[in-house]
């Protein structure tokens, strides 16, 4: 049987277990080598995954740090992908030359504490530091009582709309706020004789947990244990969407996870789509975007029985088994990152949340609300956003249910019942594998 990339990072802990801070002996030696000496610089690998815009703004901080003090140094690598930056730590960590900082998705993050490949960055950071950051950031970085990350390029996801279409349809350029409004908004923004449709979103997990959330629903049972989707909660959303796809005033695009938000961007920004759901890291360049298109707009997820929203991105992770030194020299790296200036101007520059209390109050961020009131609303939005999964297999789990859901928008002849019925057993087995 295939093993799953929670088997393999585990089966990678299990052989740096006992061998040091080096990990493997072949990496202790290969670390010594590396040990700075008396006087010289401290050299660090930083591994992230941020494409176009962000990777840009992300490289110009690591730039600036180096230039701000001279006993370390940073070296960041792009690997532009999430799962190829976690495919190639997993074998870092079985070669036992692991950097000693990474910038880790939030559900991977879960994933790597909970085999025992993070450091508990208590030790490192004061809590007059860590009170800093939004406390609603702090989902899927403190799992249990670790402090696996330090929450970094967090966004969530929003409603993006084309306020020419909402006027010319008589709509309000606020935008959808709940459910129904959402479905009587496609309806009257879809034109079938040009090929426009009212509403897409991506067929990314994410969207299933957040519209589970605005039903009311939860995703697991408190242990992790068990699947709880498979409710009342957990139809309504098939429900809600597959109707919507049937009657052919919403777009399921083509790709599932991080493949299909790129088709749907494409329709939006060539006015062939209305409103889409996307997430809030995108807002700078669909502003760069449609400025000579349209007038956008955003707002938050619509309310089912109630909002809901959760906060996706990254956590700043220090590699447990790597050298000391590099461990220390990784930290005061992420608390330059923190700095009130450099936070907001990660934020200014991509659409991501100032997640520090200092960066909302800095006059950048001020003036960007005021002037580009589309950015806010993220950050408004925290105030019902709640922590995603955190548990073994979830990378495994988050593919079959996108392509489960999706399935069943695409064939309104699947009931929501047997949807979630079937992709509630499957992910189930996933569950019970990993005892």
């Amino acid at each position: 049987m295939k093993k799953t990339a929670w088997a393999l990072l585990a089966a990678a802990m299990a052989m740096t277990a006992g061998c040091g801070q080096g990990g493997s002996a072949g990496g202790a030696n290969a670390n010594k080598e590396t040990a700075a000496q008396p006087g010289q610089k401290v050299k660090i690998e930083f591994w992230y995954s941020q494409q176009t815009v962000i990777g840009d703004q992300l490289q110009k901080l690591v730039d600036g740090f180096n230039r701000s003090q001279s006993d370390i140094e940073v070296s960041g690598v792009n690997l532009a992908d999430a799962g190829a930056l976690s495919t190639k730590l997993q074998a870092a960590l079985v070669a036992g030359n692991q950097p000693p900082l990474a910038m880790q998705a939030t559900t991977q993050t879960g994933e790597y504490a909970l085999a025992g490949a993070l450091e508990d960055l208590h030790k490192y950071v004061a809590k007059s530091e860590l009170e800093q950051i939004h406390e609603g950031l702090f989902g899927n970085a403190l799992i249990g009582a670790q402090l696996a990350g330090i929450p970094y390029n967090r966004s969530t996801m929003v409603m993006y709309y084309n306020k020419n279409m909402l006027r010319k349809a008589g709509l309000s350029e606020d935008g959808p706020k709940t459910w129904d409004e959402l479905r009587s908004f496609a309806a009257k923004l879809t034109d079938k004789s040009s090929g426009v449709y009212g509403f897409e979103m991506p067929m990314d997990v994410i969207l299933f947990e957040t519209s589970l959330l605005q039903q009311g629903g939860t995703m697991f049972s408190k242990d992790g244990k068990k699947v709880a989707f498979d409710s009342e909660a957990g139809k309504n959303v098939v429900q809600f969407y597959q109707q919507m796809a049937k009657d052919g005033i919403m777009k399921v695009p083509s790709g599932t996870g991080t493949a299909s938000y790129t088709p749907m961007h494409n329709d939006f920004l060539s006015e062939k789509l209305a409103m889409m759901v996307s997430t809030s890291a995108v807002t700078a360049t669909m502003l760069q975007s449609t400025k000579d298109k349209f007038e956008l707009g955003t707002a938050m997820l619509p309310a089912g029985v109630q909002y809901g929203a959760s906060t996706n991105g990254y956590n700043l992770c220090v590699l447990l088994k790597a050298p000391e030194e590099q461990k220390k020299a990784a930290v005061q790296f992420i608390k330059y990152l923190l700095q009130k200036d450099n936070a907001a101007q990660m934020s200014v520059g991509t659409g991501y949340i100032p997640n520090t209390k200092d960066a909302v109050a800095s006059e950048q961020i001020k003036q960007l609300w005021e002037k580009q009131p589309q950015y806010r609303v993220a950050y408004e939005q925290l105030q019902y956003a709640k922590a995603r999964p955190v548990m073994r297999g979830y990378t495994e789990i988050a593919n079959k249910m996108q392509d489960e859901f999706k399935k069943a928008l695409l064939d309104p002849s699947i009931a929501p019942e047997q949807a979630i019925k079937s992709m509630a057993g499957q992910v189930q087995q996933i569950i019970d594998m990993q005892k």
